[in-house]
């Protein structure tokens, strides 16, 4: 800020005893310095000094009143060209009061001189500007929002607050109330001032009466229109409250009701209000013009309404004039030609334009509808064929787009791409062409496009020279256009926009950059120069923080890059409200430089807080529809029944606990298959590191996810979050669970229930490596994902069975083609038991010819499969070992899975199809790991017969995909080649534990139906 201040010397009645005084200088009004030029300052500072007895006598001593000010002494110090042991010289004073006001602290300064034993003692008399802080409104309903209120002050963080401008805040904050009903509020303003760092919170309180209504409507212009008809239109009903959202949708249905009708001229506004203070009623006065009516024709072609509304910018606009005309033509030769008339034609006209009846014309000659089928490329020698065709939007015909993608406009952007890719990498005078071959190869109807490049001589950087940069910041900086490079503006820009943000970075804010080019030694060469203007550099004074009711200061405080005496980075403040925005307990975050225009070399950065709700609620609902059903009663279905599962959800959040940044959860679900809550506590920031992550969380379900059994578990665990880099995670876990199980609705063979539905501690120390660098998790086409995970439950920590359990996946993603992607997947489990004698004397009652599922591992911790997201060849859960009487799954110790996907376009830019191959299954344990494809059958001591289910089940499908914003619908068709056969029971549960009922031979079906959201993997 460059002040213009009158300076006057006025004699001084007041002394202090030690000699006279005399006010030398004073900064008079702001009305004065707004006008006065600087030469007139000059000589009037010159002139009024002349007549100073004080001129050319030495200062003594220096002195600020008040004492604190809002510059140290340091840079006081640096400002002041007067020194103490100097004479007193008018220029000096002058140029250091202007330098205070540049700084932009100042209001007033005024310079007193005191006379004192050797000299003169000169005394600053400051009054400081004042800065705005936090603005907030109350007292007002919606509509407005508060927020509106707020934006509608121009009160802006950080910038100088003047009493003019908390005028103007007013008055615009009174229009929006006026526009909203409130015809007569009452504000009040407080201010709470900061002295320390100059900010002053401003709390505009409002005072309303009720708010008025919409009272009579009155009619002008040409509209043909009541009054009554209108209020009907707009749905403003007798009384209605006046807002201004009410009368915008108002205005925008009779404005849309007399496009309807052909006048798409129109204009509706509202020009006057009558206030009736005593009714509290607002008549409203609105000029309605129609305008001439609008007529439309196409020749041919038939189009729709609709359509005609979409490519033709008259509509949207209301203007008919030559430029939206053959805008609009260029649309719609464009649809018809992407619609596969290549050739289409069309030409508008307007036929009549008067003040009742504009008519146009379009006329049509759409031509052979064709397919492209060749796109060529000729004269590309620097770059391959690849390279170059990256750039189209042109596209072949395919199974995706029939008649391939084609329209003008397209075909002129591609040749605008191929040219930029060669002026990119020096190529100044490159041409490229386009034609259009029709019956190409001799076929009736099909199309190619050719493009021909003459790529000319590339331009070479002969020499690059650069003044300026003599504090640049950067470390090892290599140019684009360096010498022998390529040379073309996108080069220099590139060089431009990375030195900048160096400087930008540095404090440097002013920063200017400059180039030019001259030519070379010949034509194939040119010199390039760059000039830098550095500007001065700005050092962070101190970060000021506003706005926390419940928020720890020492939270905010880390999250905030920017330290005292630092350069001033552009980065370090968009990182540090990056950070603030993801604590997520502050739903704003305003970063902002106080004093921006003020010329000082240390700027305070005002972050400015708006703490989120702390507690959130909310509900949710869904279902699913799977084989996940069947009677209790009944058992003779082991593989399930379709069924449809209604469900319900429920979350309440307390964020921000105790002021760090925690958040308490609660989550749960209500279904026919499943009652779950779950409590979490999060510490997103344990030790104060973005990398670490703490959760405690204590969990309550009981669910069937599995026919063969209903389940209860009691489960807390603590885990730690590891950010190991942009890539990788560490998850390191324990575990504490109490599985229990329903004995009532075991389908197993009766011996083994009241074994298998005893309750079971399950305590696991756990540790998950993952690896994600796909390029979307939600719908990835290319990247790799691997994921490690190892667990040991030990008696040791509180566990009654002893198990290793591992699971690892790799995942990757390959792009065959543009859109074509071939996804693939292994996953591994396996859990290992050691040695409890006792159970091991249980476990040899179980014999056969083929091997079962260890009875060391509880049913609960056991490996389940198969489903959506799974293995596609079963329904949910029904891999692996079966109950030899009951043909109910049992889980297994172990699981191999190996998944191909073929991911392509379908139809459009949403419906893609997948073709996948599924193969794997549970096994009994790890060492019955088999790779052969056909189950094995034979007979047990009792001569029964007995399957054995550890071999790969394969099965292929075919599968549609809906793209949606949060990830693909999936619907997916699987073939089954060798499902299972297993021994099932008929009958009832109560003939199962009488042992009556029968058994009979079963099979899971080969057809396989499923639906879901997201990938499979």
């Amino acid at each position: 800020m460059a002040p213009n201040a009158l300076f006057v010397m006025l004699p001084t009645p007041r002394g202090n005893g030690r000699g006279p005084s005399r006010v030398l200088y004073n900064a008079g009004s702001k009305a004065v310095r707004a006008f006065l030029p600087k030469m007139a300052l000059s000589l009037l500072c010159v002139s009024a000094l002349m007549a100073s007895s004080f001129e050319g006598t030495q200062v003594v001593d220096i002195r600020f009143s008040p004492r604190a000010q809002p510059l140290d002494s340091l840079e006081l110090e640096k400002l002041l060209l007067v020194k103490p042991g100097k004479p007193l010289d008018s220029t000096d004073l002058r140029n250091s009061i202007i330098a205070l006001f540049d700084t932009g602290r100042y209001a007033n300064i005024e310079v007193e001189g005191l006379e004192e034993k050797g000299g003169v003692a000169l005394v600053f008399r400051t009054e400081t500007n004042r800065f705005v802080g936090d603005v907030e409104v109350t007292g007002v309903p919606a509509p407005p929002q508060l927020n509106q209120l707020v934006n509608a002050t121009g009160l802006r963080l950080g910038q100088l607050l003047t009493s003019s401008s908390i005028a103007a805040a007013q008055q615009n904050i009174r229009r929006v109330l006026r526009d909203n009903g409130f015809l007569s509020p009452v504000m009040e303003v407080k201010e709470t001032p900061d002295p320390e760092t100059q900010q002053v919170n401003l709390l505009f309180s409002v005072a309303h009466a009720e708010r008025a209504r919409i009272g009579d409507v009155i009619i002008t212009g040409d509209a043909k229109l009541s009054a009554a008809d209108a209020r009907t239109i707009a749905k403003w009903d007798d009384d209605d409250p006046l807002t201004d959202p009410r009368l915008e949708e108002g205005i925008g249905r009779i404005r849309k009701h007399i496009r309807d009708q052909g006048f798409w001229q129109s204009e509706v506004s509202i020009t006057g209000r009558d206030y009736d203070s005593a009714a509290n009623r607002v008549d409203l006065v609105l000029f309605i013009t129609r305008g001439p009516e609008l007529v439309v024709k196409v020749e041919g072609f038939e189009a729709d309404r609709k359509l005609l509304e979409r490519l033709l910018p008259i509509y949207e606009e209301g203007v008919v004039d030559e430029d939206l005309l053959a805008e609009g033509a260029r649309n719609m030769r464009d649809y018809l030609q992407g619609q596969g008339y290549f050739q289409a034609k069309v030409e508008a006209e307007r036929t009549r334009n008067n003040d009742e009846l504009v008519e146009v014309v379009y006329r049509v000659e759409r031509g052979p509808r064709q397919k492209l089928v060749h796109i060529g490329l000729e004269g590309n020698s620097f770059f391959d064929e690849q390279t170059v065709r990256e750039r189209l939007t042109l596209q072949e015909a395919s199974l995706q787009l029939r008649r391939g993608r084609f329209s003008q406009s397209l075909l002129n952007r591609d040749v605008n791409s191929i040219e930029r890719l060669y002026r990119t990498n020096g190529f100044r005078d490159v041409r490229v062409t386009s034609r259009i071959e029709s019956d190409y190869n001799g076929k009736e109807n099909e199309m190619a496009v050719l493009f021909s490049i003459e790529e000319g001589t590339p331009t070479f950087v002969e020499n690059l020279h650069v003044e300026g940069m003599e504090d640049f910041p950067g470390q090892n900086f290599r140019f684009s256009a360096e010498t022998g490079q390529p040379f073309s503006e996108v080069t220099v820009a590139t060089d431009r926009d990375l030195i900048l943000a160096e400087y930008y970075d540095a404090g440097f804010h002013d920063a200017t950059f400059d180039w030019s080019v001259q030519p070379g030694s010949d034509d194939r060469h040119v010199k390039v120069e760059y000039t830098i203007h550095e500007g001065e550099r700005l050092f962070v004074n101190r970060a000021v923080i506003s706005g926390l009711n419940h928020t720890e200061l020492d939270l905010v405080r880390q999250q905030v890059l920017l330290r005292p005496d630092e350069p001033l980075s552009q980065t370090a403040m968009f990182e540090s409200q990056r950070r603030l925005y993801d604590l997520g307990v502050f739903s704003k975050v305003d970063v902002a430089l106080q004093n921006p225009s003020g010329d000082e070399p240390s700027k305070n950065v005002l972050f400015q807080l708006e703490e989120a709700r702390r507690w959130t609620i909310g509900f949710g609902g869904g279902a699913e529809f799977a084989r996940i059903g069947g009677a209790t009663a009944d058992i003779s279905s082991p593989v399930g029944n379709a069924t449809f599962s209604p469900r319900v959800t429920l979350e309440v959040t307390r964020l921000n606990m105790r002021g760090m940044g925690h958040t308490l959860s609660l989550r749960s679900r209500v279904s026919t298959l499943q009652q779950r809550a779950l409590l979490t506590y999060e510490n997103p920031r344990w030790t104060g590191s973005e990398k670490w992550k703490m959760t405690l969380s204590g969990l309550y379900d009981t669910s069937r996810n599995v026919r063969t059994f209903t389940g209860s578990r009691l489960e807390g665990a603590l885990q730690l979050e590891h950010r190991l880099s942009k890539a990788s995670t560490g998850l390191y876990r324990y575990t504490y669970r109490r599985t229990t199980i329903d004995s009532n609705s075991l389908q197993i063979q009766p011996q083994l229930i009241p074994r298998t539905a005893q309750p079971v501690r399950s305590a696991l120390l756990s540790g998950t490596y993952i690896q994600d660098r796909r390029d979307d998790p939600t719908d990835a086409k290319r990247g790799i994902f691997n994921t490690v995970d190892l667990s040991l439950a030990s008696g040791y920590w509180g566990s009654q069975p002893d198990f290793f359990r591992f699971f690892g996946q790799n995942s990757t993603y390959h792009r065959v083609t543009n859109k074509v992607v071939l996804a693939r997947t292994v996953q591994l489990g396996l859990l290992a038991p050691w040695s409890d004698p006792g159970v091991l004397a249980e476990a040899a009652l179980e014999t056969g010819p083929f091997p079962s599922p260890d009875p060391r591992i509880p049913l609960s911790e056991r490996f389940f499969s198969g489903g959506a997201i799974s293995h596609r060849g079963f329904p949910f859960n029904q891999a692996g070992p079966r109950d030899p009487v009951t043909g109910f799954p049992i889980g297994g110790g172990a699981e191999l899975l190996n998944s191909v996907e073929l991911r392509f376009p379908l139809l459009g830019e949403n419906i893609g199809g997948v073709l996948f191959h599924d193969a794997g299954n549970v096994f009994s344990r790890p060492s019955d790991i088999a790779l052969r494809f056909s189950q094995r059958s034979a007979e047990n001591a009792d001569g029964e017969k007995v399957y054995d289910f550890d071999y790969i089940v394969q099965a292929v499908g075919f599968g549609l995909r809906y793209r949606t914003p949060i990830g693909p619908v999936r619907v997916d068709l699987g073939y089954s080649i060798n499902p299972p056969r297993f021994i099932g029971f008929s009958g009832t549960r109560a003939e199962l534990l009488a042992g009556q009922g029968q058994v009979r031979e079963q099979r899971i079906s080969h057809f396989q139906f499923h639906f879901s959201l997201g990938q499979t993997f």
